[in-house]
């Protein structure tokens, strides 16, 4: 599970709790269902119509990814396992070094190894892998719009709450129940669009952004790994080369260890 996530959801609990006294003694003030049902399943009907149900899916599968992430290879263990596979590749044949990339990461390093084993001319394996990684790109990009937008939906539909609720009220001044009933919804619709939006959505989507951005440069140094290898570039030149990729600070934490 992902720890930062779990850190964010206890620092925004003591902000509320803290920060706004009443929850500590009058919580059902802000609890609604009906304002609740109406910004959640309002913003979930809108994405719906946005999109269509298969990416809609994919969006469930992402939040859950969010919440228990998968192990996924990253940058320094990519540049570990390329520096090995070229010295590998010093002593075996090609076929030999499909075995490598076997069970790691998502199957991306296995699969370039593949086309490494299939004899495939270098241009080609460079068209192919590049073809791979800009469809990932598409496809991150798709679902990190598609949250981001989910962002935009939920405080609109606060604001109609918020419309409603006073029309509500504005239909009957001079009772008392229907002004509560409808300033509550007008109120707390509002509420719940914007936590909706700034708590969940926009910094899931941000997160998101963040997430793709170190698996794409995880597949592009394995790409560039790869073409060296078919270079038959010596284990030290390709180590070289593949750390360029890392940031400055970060491999000399990594040397450090």
């Amino acid at each position: 599970m992902d720890i930062n996530l779990i850190l964010g959801g206890v620092v925004i609990f003591i902000a509320f709790f803290f920060g706004v006294p009443a929850l500590r003694t009058e919580l059902g003030t802000y609890l609604e269902l009906n304002a609740f049902i109406l910004v959640f399943f309002g913003t979930i009907a809108s994405t719906l119509i946005s999109t269509s149900f298969k990416e809609f899916k994919n969006i469930l599968i992402v939040f859950k990814q969010l919440i228990f992430r998968p192990k996924k290879l990253d940058p320094f263990k990519a540049v570990e396992i390329l520096v090995h596979i070229s010295a590998v590749a010093q002593r075996s044949t090609k076929q030999a070094l499909l075995a490598e990339g076997v069970g790691i990461g998502d199957g991306f390093l296995e699969r370039s190894l593949g086309l490494v084993a299939a004899g495939l001319d270098r241009e080609f394996v460079q068209r192919t892998l590049e073809t791979d990684i800009a469809e990932i790109q598409r496809r991150h990009s798709q679902m990190g719009g598609m949250v981001r937008t989910m962002g935009a939906f939920s405080p609109m539909f606060g604001m109609t709450g918020t419309v409603l609720g006073v029309t509500q009220v504005l239909q009957n001044v001079t009772d008392i129940d229907t002004i509560v009933s409808g300033m509550s919804l007008a109120l707390l619709t509002t509420l719940y669009g914007l936590i909706l939006s700034s708590v969940f959505f926009i910094p899931l989507s941000n997160k998101l952004k963040g997430i793709s951005a170190g698996e794409l440069l995880t597949k592009q140094i394995i790409m560039e790994g790869i073409l060296a290898i078919m270079d038959k570039e010596i284990p030290l030149k390709v180590e070289q080369y593949l750390q360029a990729f890392l940031q400055t600070k970060a491999k000399k934490q990594k040397k450090e260890e």
